[in-house]
């Protein structure tokens, strides 16, 4: 067998190299590529790929990284800039299919977010900013007036939701396979509990009329426990395991935030511009308030046939480490509620934004559910290695990265379009244009309007649940 050696000359690598530096790209030059790869080897031929391919090699020399010039010239999302101040653009319904940011505390990963979001709020009916740990996003509510948008805030114990009551369009015995499934995942429960919850919700339906259309008399998650306390004939151990799990969910989040018939309507959210603060709850509230948004929001549009649809809400979660961990998925009976989701809300016109601090516990399939990846400055050589692998980085983009990224630099990838190399890209302060600090109460004044005005609330005494 002949080696390649012997086969590929020095022209033909240069055309090789061109075309992975993309140099073809003008109409004379993709003629010429035409031509050579037809046999034409004149003198004319070569002296422009000579020309055309070593200006281009000597310019990647020269520019300080072993990363290609991103050609991402055309769209309707600015994505960033690179490093000689191009705006980078992208088509916004790419984000579609989500984004994943691995970057330590002080890379600028908020920030970039914060960006990102001021970007496409404008071009969507809905956002929702979730505040997991800290008080970040509040601070978008000053840049959001100066372009025409109203950024309500929500503390978490300001909520008032009920997991159970029905989407909109959604069949009730439907929806109780669906949430009774979701609680066995946030609640841990072994999965011979999931019959058990879901025999219990449907029987509540029935009970409460849920079943002929009365959602304003929806059980609530209090009625849940006192009819799974109340059925002697369950399975002792399933029952068991459900009332110890929902009693310390009820406790720790009371009837301020799970006691109504009907709490705020999660389809009229899905069209405003919300930042919801998590911080503080307990990490059980944190996964049935978002698990409920998502699914809510998801079975609704599908049952309502929407495919493939253009993106008309954005959900991004800061430091979202502990919702898509690896140990919640073994330590789960039914694995991560929220990485199925982030699996499922792609085709209905939901794009997700996850930020995590380190590669080494997030869920192996997070990186295969999203599309973009962006990294920035990481804390361990394990991480770049870990996110670098995700990107498709050779062993010297790899070593750049943990030498070269600073503060608000970041290394990405999009998901789609004609170029999927890896590329080096900046994003300005946005902190800078913030001329004011809210506070909790100022915060609660933002609330959306209207959003209690169709609250029913349930009586519920927290004596009962012991």
């Amino acid at each position: 067998m002949t080696e390649n050696n012997d086969v590929i000359s020095d022209l033909d690598r240069l055309v090789i190299e061109g075309d992975h530096l993309n140099v073809w790209n003008t109409k004379m030059a993709k003629r010429i590529r035409r031509w050579y790869g037809r046999g034409i080897r004149d003198e004319f031929v070569v002296h422009f790929i000579e020309t055309k391919v070593k200006k281009a090699l000597r310019k990647q020399a020269f520019a300080g990284t072993p990363f290609l010039p991103p050609k991402l010239d055309r769209g309707n999302h600015q994505f960033g800039r690179t490093l000689d101040n191009r705006i980078i653009w992208i088509m916004k319904q790419w984000l579609n299919a989500h984004i994943l940011t691995v970057a330590n505390t002080g890379s600028g990963k908020t920030n970039a977010s914060k960006v990102r979001v001021v970007g496409i709020a404008p071009t969507v009916p809905g956002c929702w900013l979730f505040d997991l740990r800290k008080t970040e996003y509040r601070r978008l509510r000053s840049i959001f007036k100066m372009i025409g948008l109203d950024l309500k805030i929500i503390r978490g114990r300001m909520l008032k939701i009920n997991p159970l009551f029905v989407p909109l369009h959604v069949d009730p015995i439907d929806y109780a396979s669906t949430i009774a499934d979701i609680l066995v995942r946030v609640l841990n429960l072994p999965p011979r509990a999931s019959n058990l919850l879901r025999t219990t919700i449907i029987q509540l339906y029935s009970k409460y009329g849920v079943l002929e259309g009365h959602s304003e008399a929806t059980p609530t998650m209090f009625h849940l426990y006192e009819a799974v306390r109340t059925n002697r004939n369950a399975n002792a151990q399933a029952r068991q395991a459900v009332l110890d799990s929902l009693e310390t969910l009820l406790i720790s989040m009371g009837p301020e935030i799970l006691g109504y018939h009907q709490g705020w309507d999660i389809q009229k959210l899905a069209q405003q511009h919300l930042v919801i603060e998590l911080t503080g709850l307990p990490e059980m509230g944190k996964d049935l308030i978002l698990s409920t948004f998502l699914t809510s929001e998801f079975t609704s549009r599908i049952a309502a046939g929407l495919s493939n649809v253009p993106l008309s809400l954005w959900a991004a979660f800061d430091e979202a480490q502990r919702l898509f961990s690896r140990k919640k998925e073994t330590d789960s009976y039914g694995g991560n509620p929220l990485v199925d989701l982030a699996g499922l809300v792609r085709g209905v016109g939901i794009g997700l934004e996850i930020s995590v601090l380190k590669t080494i516990d997030l869920s192996p399939s997070i990186p295969s559910l999203t599309s973009t990846k962006i990294m920035g400055r990481c804390g361990s050589m394990n991480d770049y290695v870990a996110a670098g692998r995700f990107m498709g980085l050779n062993q010297e983009q790899v070593n750049w990265a943990a030498h070269h990224l600073t503060p608000g630099t970041f290394i990405g990838q999009v998901g789609e379009g004609n170029w999927r190399y890896p590329f080096v890209f900046r994003v300005p302060m946005i902190d800078a244009m913030v001329r004011e600090l809210i506070s909790n109460s100022e915060a609660d004044q933002t609330l959306p309007e209207g959003v209690n005005d169709q609250v029913i609330q349930a009586k519920i005494s927290r004596k009962r649940l012991t």
